[in-house]
């Protein structure tokens, strides 16, 4: 685990058969008026497949040092890949980005100030809206931070991995991202942060959520498939872990 630099912000984007879109993720964060911001690009896809080396070639094209890639020895899944970003990440505090969304110049900045004026979180969510052919087709439902744990079970609110900012010794204490699920990886992860830490919500919309392209969605049959993994692990987990008081 590398050492953690204090301020740094690691942001952290696996890529897996989606390089069209990652430059234009990767800029997205380099625009950030937050400057103090190192780019975790993790290669997910298989080992000299020509993803792979489409994904070395842009990061090569950037020429910039707060960008390093990391690559997979095999490919396994997006929660494997986040924590591959979460382990190499010398942050104080860890961001996600998935390969073809975006984020709003001023969105670490704002998480930022919100941590630094209310000590009392651990974290920070932000608000998305969702694009299709850069057109606004859904915006998320305002929400706010209490009782944040069970809202998010019960599905209630809609909190993304790129809306978030999260210290990294907090989300390293909750195990990070459970490798075994092949979706809700993200649902899975914010459970267990919220049931041992504060996340706080600042409630603007500064996350871009692109809906154009249809690569890397399960069929019907298999999200049947991926929700009953999800709610029986789920299950077990409500069991295991003393519920949080209600804040």
């Amino acid at each position: 685990m590398e050492a953690i630099d204090n301020n740094l912000v690691s942001c952290i984007i696996p890529s897996y058969k989606r390089t069209d879109t990652l430059r234009r993720a990767i800029n997205s964060v380099l625009k950030q008026t937050y400057k103090n911001i190192e780019v975790l690009i993790v290669d997910d896809n298989f080992n000299g497949d020509e993803y792979s080396e489409q994904v070395r070639n842009i990061v090569v094209s950037f020429d910039n040092p707060r960008i390093r890639l990391i690559s997979q020895p095999m490919h396994i899944n997006g929660a494997e890949a986040r924590n591959a970003g979460v382990r190499a990440a010398k942050g104080e505090y860890i961001a996600f980005l998935d390969d073809d969304d975006e984020w709003l110049s001023e969105k670490i900045e704002k998480q930022l100030r919100f941590l630094k004026d209310n000590p009392i979180y651990d974290g920070c969510s932000v608000f998305y809206q969702e694009f299709n052919n850069n057109i606004v087709v859904h915006s998320c439902p305002p929400y706010i931070a209490r009782d944040l744990f069970y809202k998010i079970f019960c599905r209630e609110v809609a909190v993304l991995t790129p809306t978030v900012l999260l210290k990294k010794g907090c989300l390293i204490n909750t195990g990070i991202f459970d490798n075994s699920l092949k979706r809700h990886q993200d649902l899975q992860m914010l459970l267990r942060f919220t049931s041992k830490y504060n996340l706080g919500v600042l409630p603007e919309y500064l996350v871009k959520i692109h809906r154009d392209s249809e690569i890397n969605r399960p069929n019907a049959k298999s999200i049947i498939e991926i929700k009953k993994i999800f709610l029986d692990l789920s299950k077990i987990y409500l069991i295991l872990v003393p519920l949080k008081k209600k804040e």
